[in-house]
C-alpha cells in the first residue's frame, strides 16, 4: 500500500498524488549544486538511468529546472527559424496548443485538422508529408491528456522519419506508463509532476544528433532554454547553466528506482490492467468513453462524456469535499464535456482504482444520476489478476 500524507487523494492526469517515500527522499543536506563534483556525478548517473528508461541509445538527455511547458518551448525556440514550416499534428487539446508556440517564434504552423476522438493515424501523416514536402518540423503528443488519446508513436515517428523531417514529441503524459522509445524521434519531452509522482519543476529533454544539426542553423538567441548552452556548459565544462535544484533530483532518482525495481515490463502492464480496469467501470456505470474507440485510449488517463444534466464544476467540488477525491475537467473545446481520472505512476493500482469510482460514483448518485457502485467496484475487481 503506497502511504500519503493525507487521507484526500489526487486522482487527476497530473500533478499526481506524491508518496511518502518520495517526500522522504527529498530531505537532505543542503548542497551546493554548481560546485559540489559529487553532485554533478550524481546528476550523470541519473542522465543514464533516463536513457535507460527511454531507450536512447544515440543522442544527449537534460534534466532542465523549470516544469514541462518550458521543454515543449524549449523545443519550439531551438529549432523552429523563421518561416520554417511545422506540420502540427492536432488531435488534442496540447497537440493543437503546438501551433501557438510555432507562431510565437516566426514559424508557419500546418494544422491536420485531426478527430479529437481518435488517435492519429499514420497514414494521414504520410499523406500529408506528401503534400507538404517542404515541411522542417513535425510535433506530436505521444499521450493528449484532456482527450484521454494516446497516439502510436513509433509508427509515426518511422512514418515521419521516412521524410527527413525533424520530429518533436510530448512524451510528459506516457513516460513511465508504455513504452517509450527514443528511436526516430529527434526532441523528447518529459515532465516530473505526471506518472514520475514527484513535484512539479523538473523537465526531461532528449535531443539527437539531427536535432543538434538544425539547433546550430537556428541559432537561438535566449539563455534560459538555450540546448547549445547546456552542450556548452555541462558535456564540456561539466557545469550547470544556472543553479539547479538537489532535492527535485534526488526525488526523481528515487522514482526511477523504483521503476526499476518493479521492471519496466511489469510497470506497463500494470497501467495497461488499470487502463483496462477503468474502462469496465465506465461501463457498469453507464458512462461514455471519450475516445472513439478503446484502443485509442491511454493507459495512463480515462476521459469520459459527463452524463446529459451533471455540470463538470459540481461533480469535480462533491467528489472532492465529500469524498475525498480530486478528479479532473477537461481543458479547450471539452471545458465542460469531459471528466477524467488519472490512473498514472502510482496511480495505477486498484485501491486507487477502487477510491476513485467509488467517489464518481456515489458524487453522480447525489447528483441525480442513478448507478451501481458496487457494479463498478466489482468490474474493476475482476479486471485485476
Amino acid at each position: 500500500m503506497v502511504k500519503y500524507y493525507t487521507d484526500e487523494i489526487l486522482l487527476t492526469p497530473g500533478p499526481t498524488q506524491i508518496p511518502l517515500e518520495i517526500y522522504q527522499s527529498m530531505i537532505t543536506k543542503a548542497k551546493n549544486t554548481d560546485l559540489d563534483e559529487d553532485f554533478i556525478n550524481f546528476y550523470n548517473n541519473l542522465r543514464n538511468k533516463l536513457k535507460n528508461l527511454l531507450n536512447i541509445n544515440k543522442g544527449d538527455v537534460y534534466i532542465m529546472l523549470g516544469e514541462a511547458m518550458i521543454g515543449l518551448e524549449t523545443a519550439i525556440s531551438n529549432t523552429v527559424a523563421q518561416g520554417d514550416k511545422v506540420l502540427i499534428i492536432d488531435n488534442g487539446v496540447y497537440g493543437d496548443g503546438f501551433k501557438d508556440l510555432v507562431k510565437m517564434y516566426k514559424g508557419v504552423p500546418l494544422l491536420m485538422g485531426l478527430d479529437w476522438r481518435k488517435s492519429a493515424d499514420p497514414n494521414d501523416i504520410d499523406r500529408a508529408l506528401e503534400k507538404n514536402k517542404d515541411v522542417d518540423i513535425v510535433t506530436l503528443v505521444h499521450c493528449d491528456t484532456p482527450s484521454g488519446i494516446l497516439n502510436d508513436l513509433s509508427q509515426v515517428s518511422k512514418v515521419v522519419k521516412s521524410h527527413g523531417a525533424l520530429l518533436i514529441v510530448d512524451a510528459v503524459s506516457s513516460i513511465a506508463t508504455t513504452e517509450v522509445s527514443f528511436n526516430n524521434i529527434d526532441i523528447l519531452i518529459g515532465g516530473s509532476q505526471k506518472a514520475l509522482n514527484i513535484p512539479a519543476g523538473l523537465t526531461i529533454i532528449a535531443v539527437s544528433d539531427y536535432a543538434w544539426e538544425k539547433i546550430k542553423k537556428t541559432e537561438y538567441q535566449g539563455y534560459y532554454m538555450n540546448l547549445s548552452l547546456w552542450k556548452e556548459m555541462f558535456d564540456y565544462k561539466n557545469t550547470f547553466p544556472y543553479t539547479m535544484n538537489d532535492t527535485l533530483i534526488y526525488a526523481l532518482d528515487a522514482s526511477l528506482n523504483n521503476l526499476f525495481k518493479e521492471g519496466l515490463e511489469s510497470v506497463y502492464e500494470r497501467h495497461s490492467l488499470a487502463k483496462k480496469a477503468s474502462l469496465k467501470a465506465l461501463e457498469a456505470l453507464n458512462l461514455e468513453l471519450y475516445p472513439e474507440k478503446e484502443t485509442y485510449s491511454s493507459p495512463s488517463v480515462t476521459a469520459f462524456l459527463l452524463p446529459k444534466g451533471i455540470k463538470d464544476k459540481e461533480l469535480r467540488e462533491l467528489t472532492w469535499k465529500k469524498y475525498g477525491v480530486m478528479i479532473a475537467g477537461s481543458w479547450g473545446k471539452l471545458e465542460g464535456k469531459v471528466a477524467r481520472i488519472g490512473h498514472m505512476g502510482y496511480q495505477a493500482s486498484l485501491n486507487n482504482l477502487l477510491i476513485a469510482y467509488s467517489a464518481l460514483s456515489r458524487s453522480l448518485n447525489d447528483l441525480g444520476y442513478k448507478n451501481s457502485t458496487t457494479n463498478a467496484l466489482g468490474a474493476i475487481e475482476e479486471s485485476f489478476p
